[in-house]
């Protein structure tokens, strides 16, 4: 193309653009180059840095990116179902099943906050609610989360529920661990099924899926569920 070598702002941000138009690689690619080109260019970290060649970058993911997809928020009226089906066959795992997603939809949790990989490997013990951290005081209902996603040290969050209309959560995880204590008295964690194991992604997806549609919604749509619930009740986005 007749261009320099010398990989200036101009040049680097040309070589992204032309990239783009066949893969979007091409600011990766400048993290390998520079291991080659730094000792005869010492300038290519700050030619990297400028703001022509960030444009560039940015402007790639938005030429390159795949389109947004998004899957429904849950709502009231999926929570009832469940609790139905749940009130309706008398199973222990179903109980288990209602109380999991009731918790998940007003305390704004990530599924897999309160289930476990199928793959035993990625299991921690560390991230399990611990049946001794639930208690009830004042008509709420409380745990601890030992983690989250946006808690990479491990200071856990206490998760605090009141009573509402529809699965109320509060009255769940009461009938839930009395049904609990009665089987598993002794076991450390609050969330375990009627056999001693722990509530797995398979198993929670084989409950959810038998009644909504999983082209249209997702173990996320529980948490968007809950936020677009409380947005519904006027909270404002900081408070939510």
């Amino acid at each position: 193309h007749n261009l320099p070598i010398n990989p200036t702002p101009s040049t680097l941000a040309l070589y992204i653009a032309y990239t783009s138009t066949l893969h979007a690689s091409g600011p990766k690619y400048l993290t390998g180059v520079r291991h080659f080109l730094k000792p005869h260019f010492p300038d290519f970290d700050i030619n990297r840095q400028h703001p022509t060649v960030q444009a560039a970058i940015r402007g790639t993911k938005k030429v390159r990116a795949d389109p947004v997809t998004r899957k429904l928020p849950l709502r009231t009226s999926h929570l009832a179902s469940f609790l139905s089906t749940a009130r309706t066959t008398r199973s222990y795992d179903d109980l288990l099943f209602i109380t999991i997603v009731s918790c998940c939809f007003y305390g704004c949790h990530r599924s897999g906050e309160l289930i476990v990989s199928n793959d035993k490997r990625l299991r921690d013990v560390r991230k399990i609610v611990k049946c001794s951290t639930l208690t009830f005081k004042d008509g709420r209902a409380q745990y601890r989360l030992p983690y989250h996603k946006a808690d990479p040290f491990y200071k856990g969050s206490d998760v605090a529920f009141i009573n509402q209309d529809v699965a109320d959560p509060v009255a769940l995880l009461k009938e839930y661990t009395a049904q609990r204590d009665g089987i598993h008295n002794a076991h450390p964690h609050l969330f375990v099924r009627e056999d001693g194991s722990p509530p797995t992604r398979a198993w929670f997806d084989s409950k959810f899926f038998a009644l909504v549609d999983r082209l249209h919604y997702s173990g996320h749509s529980l948490r968007a569920g809950g936020v677009t619930f409380y947005a519904g009740l006027g909270l404002p986005e900081d408070i939510i």
